[in-house]
């Protein structure tokens, strides 16, 4: 999504969650953002008056309105852009539908009227790639060194490669640096974290900026499909992603140096055809 954002050639203002709006305010892809959870969103389902509404002021007149949110329920989308007082309005489906044989992005721009951009990978600011260098050091590991990043989580249990499979990887990779998300300080046992960052460099839920820069100046990375790997490949690292359930033709990450893996069961992806994938990717 935020591909097509860099390429409106309009200033653009993001709602999203707060995370993700300062990552693509500070990597140049938005204008501005604005906290989804801090808005009044339950306005777009009440019959409250436009103005009477708090939403109108805090988005502000806007030319064009593309959304997620809401898509499907035509009330709430008429609403939505009301209050926002777009002139255009396009609500966007989170997947693509199953007889589509084409990336979510290119029904996106198919849906948008406009082609896919083929942008050059997102410049991490300086003060970012500080944040990251100090994040490693405080591992052990030296920021101007070789390292690899590995992140064996997302958002579902069946979309991951088994940890044992990524402990092998790591293992006979060398200088490697695994990150742990929200996600697998909730759902993981507390030995299992316990293990991994015994041996390994071990990243547990950093800030997306220190992420950013952790990923732009690592070798390669692994992982699953989820946010991690399309921000690895976004900001121009070597990324292996490892598909089972999910398809790769719909959702893997988009970049000039990106290699997909696919089986079902993710588990038949073996480690010999992650490493042949990436040392492909790193020639």
């Amino acid at each position: 999504f935020g591909r097509l954002l860099w390429d409106l050639n309009a200033p653009v203002t993001l709602v999203a969650g707060g995370a993700k709006g300062r990552l693509l305010t500070g990597l140049g892809a938005v204008d501005r953002a604005l906290d989804f959870d801090a808005l009044p969103m339950h306005e777009v389902f009440s019959d409250t008056p436009p103005p009477e509404c708090r939403l109108p002021e805090l988005l502000g007149t806007n030319a064009r309105l593309i959304s997620c949110f809401a898509g499907g329920n035509r009330l709430a989308e008429l609403r939505l852009a009301a209050l926002c007082s777009a002139e255009s309005a396009a609500f966007l489906p989170v997947r693509p539908p199953d007889n589509f044989g084409g990336h979510l992005l290119d029904l996106w721009a198919d849906l948008l009227g406009c082609d896919v951009p083929r942008s050059a990978p997102w410049s991490v600011p300086d003060d970012w790639r500080a944040k990251s260098e100090r994040a490693l050091r405080e591992l052990g590991v030296d920021p101007s060194g070789d390292y690899f990043v590995v992140h064996p989580g997302a958002g579902g249990e069946r979309k991951c490669w088994p940890l044992e499979r990524y402990v092998e990887l790591g293992e006979r990779l060398g200088g490697v640096v695994f990150v742990a998300g929200p996600v697998e300080a909730d759902r993981w046992a507390p030995d299992r974290m316990q293990m991994l960052g015994a041996s390994f460099p071990l990243l547990v839920c950093p800030e997306l900026e220190t992420l950013a820069g952790v990923l732009a100046g690592a070798r390669g990375f692994v992982g699953n499909d989820s946010g991690v790997a399309h921000l690895s490949a976004a900001v121009g690292t070597p990324t292996v992603a490892l598909f089972g359930q999910t398809r790769p033709e719909h959702f893997a990450p988009r970049g000039n140096a990106v290699r997909t893996l696919t089986a079902s069961p993710i588990d038949r992806i073996t480690s010999e055809q992650v490493l042949e994938a990436l040392a492909d990717l790193r020639r």
